[in-house]
């Protein structure tokens, strides 16, 4: 009986001891959970953002990875047999197998590598350089650039989208007034001509800002519990809508609802972002939501208590993120999990927004944040107004023309140039004296600048070098120095420069008067005084034929090339 007794308890002991350990549901074995499979997929060699086709078992799907990269816009049939995705723009070049992944934590991939097919890029226009902020390059594409470097120095992105580019040039020895080039490299590889001669101008940033939520259109968003809508009222000074909810809290066990998106807000033009919302709780009472993205998340101080008052919270964009951290692509959503409120979630927003800069209420729209008004050129000469530049006659010879050598060569910079060719007038060190080409400057802004260089591009005939002379007037026109050029550039571009006040010149002023005697004894311009005029003068070198295109007369602060 007792050996019965003791079989017994063994065998319940034996049984208990099975139905205990079967209580792990977080064990794969213990439920057949359902498995994704994939049957066939439409193809696997394709350009990034083409959509393929999968078809398989995708109930209760997940996510779609190309290697560890999810897949853009899934969009899975009612049936669960097929599914349709975007290839990754960021997937490996390489290539990877496609996984599928469910609810049941369940996955399945293929045995076979997608490779995708890497488009060209091209580059259509770069902007002009802020000194020590960024710049914007545009084209097709453009998110696929691997390198962009400013005179062979690399620079980093910003930010970037599908057809537009932001890069920093932070760090690098650029001045405002000077010409650089822009040079890319591509995933694809392909031939992406040099941008040269692009400007390099004083920093400007102008407010800016992309609306994630504002309520305007009266549409209620939420998803969840509580008594919810959109109402009217005013906000820190400005009639809007808003969102308000009067709900249970659950601390942080659960949410009470969220706000969903289905896309990642396009902020690529904004230099320094910041997440920003306007936010209300009702005296006596308190609310929180965090911002979510899939596998990161958010916090705002884990409570909002604003006793009646509407306050304005603006933070890094890209600072603060937990679980997987921060993502360039992410989809925001509000969750509204109550947090250190408790039991109470009775919350009022009226925007959440990416701003430009720390956002107080006060800015609009196009409002300066940080510029100059200075100059980064004055131009004394650039020929791109054909009206201003007509032809120059020397006797019944036109000697000097924006049309001659338009077929043979292009422009420095600009539209246009203007050329002298040869009558057989000017001897030997001769000069077309009365046909020069001349710029008023009295009025320019010359006392921004502190060390203003003069700077000029010219292109001589082949075989052919040529004599010209930069004449400057200051004083009415009393004080005259000049510079000489002999410029030998065999049917290319070059250039000259030099400063105009700290530069030893020839003096050519008159000497007939006391006054201009003592003139005549100056080697260098005032920078305190205006400069009257600037005149450009075209002659024969020794025996040369005179053959020369001039284009992109400037000052600038500082050497422009």
């Amino acid at each position: 009986m007792k050996r019965y007794i003791k079989y017994y308890l063994t065998s319940l002991i034996v049984i208990l001891t099975t139905i205990t350990s079967c209580q792990d549901y977080n064990s794969p074995y213990d439920v057949n959970w359902p498995v994704p499979t994939i049957e066939s997929v439409s193809t696997y060699n394709a350009l990034f953002s083409s959509t393929i086709t999968l078809t398989g078992n995708f109930t209760k799907l997940k996510e779609v990875y190309f290697g560890n990269v999810v897949g853009e816009d899934i969009n899975v049939a009612l049936d669960g047999k097929s599914l349709t995705v975007k290839v990754p723009r960021t997937m490996s070049i390489e290539g990877s197998v496609i996984k599928v992944t469910n609810e049941y934590n369940q996955s399945f991939q293929t045995i076979q590598k997608f490779i995708p097919i890497v488009p060209s890029t091209s580059v259509t226009e770069v902007s002009s350089i802020q000194v020590g902020s960024t710049f914007m390059v545009k084209g097709t594409n453009v998110d696929l650039l691997t390198e962009v470097k400013v005179n062979g120095i690399l620079v980093s992105v910003v930010s970037k989208s599908l057809n537009a580019m932001v890069l920093s040039v932070s760090g690098l020895d650029l001045k405002a007034g000077m010409l650089v080039d822009v040079s890319f490299k591509s995933l694809a590889n392909n031939d992406i001509p040099t941008m040269e001669k692009v400007n390099v101008i004083y920093p400007f940033i102008s407010y800016n800002e992309v609306v994630i939520w504002d309520f305007e259109d009266g549409v209620n968003p939420y998803i969840g519990e509580g008594t919810n809508s959109i109402a009217s009222g005013t906000v820190l000074g400005k009639q809007e809508k808003y969102f308000t909810l009067r709900g249970p809290g659950y601390g942080w066990d659960k949410a009470t609802g969220i706000i969903p998106s289905t896309k990642t807000p396009d902020y690529s033009l904004l230099v320094n972002p910041y997440l920003t919302f306007a936010v209300r709780t009702p005296a006596g009472s308190a609310g929180y939501f965090q911002l979510e993205t899939p596998g990161s998340w958010r916090h705002f101080g884990y409570g909002f208590d604003t006793a009646g008052q509407w306050v304005i919270i603006s933070v890094p964009l890209k600072e603060g993120w937990e679980g997987k951290g921060w993502d360039p692509a992410f989809i925001p959503q509000l969750t509204f999990k109550a947090g250190n409120a408790g039991v109470k979630q009775d919350i009022d927003i009226a925007y959440v927004k990416i701003t430009e800069g720390k956002y107080t209420g006060s800015q609009n729209i196009g409002d300066p944040l940080v510029g100059s008004t200075k100059p980064s050129k004055i131009v004394v000469m650039d020929f791109d107004n054909a009206s201003a530049w007509p032809d120059i006659k020397n006797g019944s010879d036109v000697v000097g023309s924006l049309n001659f050598r338009k077929n043979e060569i292009a422009p420095f910079y600009g539209n246009g140039f203007f050329t002298y060719v040869d009558n057989g007038t000017p001897s030997g060190w001769g000069a077309y004296w009365g046909e020069s080409i001349s710029t008023n400057m009295q009025s320019s802004q010359l006392s921004v600048f502190s060390d203003p260089y003069l700077s000029l591009a010219f292109n001589s005939i082949k075989g052919s070098p040529q004599y010209l002379i930069v004449r400057m007037y200051q004083y009415n026109n009393q004080l005259v120095l000049i510079q000489k050029l002999f410029p030998d550039t065999d049917g290319k571009w070059k250039t000259s420069q030099f400063s105009l006040f700290n530069t030893d010149m020839e003096n050519w002023s008159e000497k007939t008067t006391p006054l201009g005697l003592h003139y005549s004894t100056l080697k260098r311009l005032n920078k305190d005084e205006p400069i009257d005029k600037i005149e450009i003068i075209v002659g024969r070198n020794d025996k040369s034929t005179i053959g020369i295109s001039i284009d992109e007369v400037v000052i600038t602060e500082g050497r422009r090339y």
